[in-house]
C-alpha cells in the first residue's frame, strides 16, 4: 500500500492530518481569507470567457475559483455530525451562489451589446456522465486537502471538476433570458455539486473524520472570534 512521509497510508490520516485539514478548511472560507473575493475574480473572469467561448480564459478562472471549499466543508459536517458546521458551509454556499449570479448577470448586461454569444452548453445534459466526473474529482480533493503529499493536484482538480462555470452560465442566461441556457446549466451544476459532496463525504469518512465534531466546532469558533 503506498506510504506517505508520515508513514501513514493512503486510506489513513494521522491525528495531526485531519486536524490541520479541518483548521485550514474552516479558516478559508470567510471574508478575510478572500475566499469572496477569489470568487468575485474568477466570476469576473469566467463570465466573459463563456460569452466570447474562449477555453484559456475559462479554465483560468477555474484554477482561481474557490467554491470547492464550502462543498467539502458540508461533506465534512456531514460526516463529523456538526450542526453548527455544517450550517456555516451552506450559509457560505448559499452566499457564494448569490454573488456568483448577481455578478455575472450583471457582468453580462453591461457586455451584451457587444453582440457576445453563448453557445458551449449543449441542448442536453446526460447528468450520469458528469456525477461521474465530479464523483471522481471530488475525490481527488478530498484527498489532496487531507494529504499534504498530494495537495499540488488541487489545481487540477478545481479545471476537471467545473463548478463555477455552470453557474456564471446561469447568470448569464437569466440577464439574457434565455430558459434552455438556465436549465441545462442549473443541471450540470447541481450534477457537480451532488458528485463532489458525495465523494467528499466518502473520503472523509474513510479517512476518520467521524469524531472530529469538537474539533470544527473549536476551529469555527477561532475562526469568527
Amino acid at each position: 500500500m503506498f506510504l506517505f512521509k508520515n508513514d501513514t497510508s493512503l486510506l489513513e490520516a494521522s491525528r495531526k492530518e485531519r486536524h490541520e485539514a479541518i483548521e485550514r478548511l474552516i479558516s478559508m472560507g470567510t471574508f478575510h481569507s478572500g475566499y469572496y473575493l477569489l470568487l468575485l475574480l474568477a466570476t469576473l473572469i469566467i463570465t466573459p470567457g463563456l460569452l466570447i467561448n474562449n477555453v484559456s480564459v475559462i479554465i483560468g478562472g477555474m484554477i482561481l475559483a474557490p467554491l470547492l471549499i464550502p462543498l467539502l466543508s458540508i461533506s465534512l459536517s456531514l460526516v463529523s455530525g456538526n450542526i453548527n458546521g455544517f450550517l456555516r458551509s451552506l450559509k457560505i454556499l448559499l452566499v457564494s451562489l448569490v454573488l456568483t449570479l448577481a455578478t455575472s448577470a450583471s457582468l453580462t448586461l453591461i457586455l451584451a451589446e457587444a453582440g457576445l454569444v453563448v453557445n458551449w452548453i449543449p441542448d442536453s445534459i446526460n447528468t450520469g456522465v458528469y456525477i461521474f466526473i465530479a464523483f471522481c474529482s471530488g475525490i481527488a480533493a478530498a484527498f489532496a486537502w487531507v494529504k499534504e503529499d498530494l495537495s499540488s493536484s488541487a489545481a487540477g482538480v478545481a479545471v476537471a471538476v467545473s463548478l463555477l462555470p455552470p453557474l456564471c452560465a446561469v447568470g448569464i442566461g437569466i440577464a439574457l433570458w434565455q430558459p434552455v441556457l438556465i436549465n441545462n446549466s442549473l443541471v450540470l451544476f447541481l450534477a457537480n455539486l451532488v458528485g463532489i459532496c458525495l465523494a467528499g463525504f466518502l473520503v472523509f469518512w474513510i479517512l476518520g473524520f467521524i469524531n472530529t465534531a469538537d474539533v470544527e466546532e473549536k476551529a469555527i469558533k477561532k475562526t469568527e472570534g
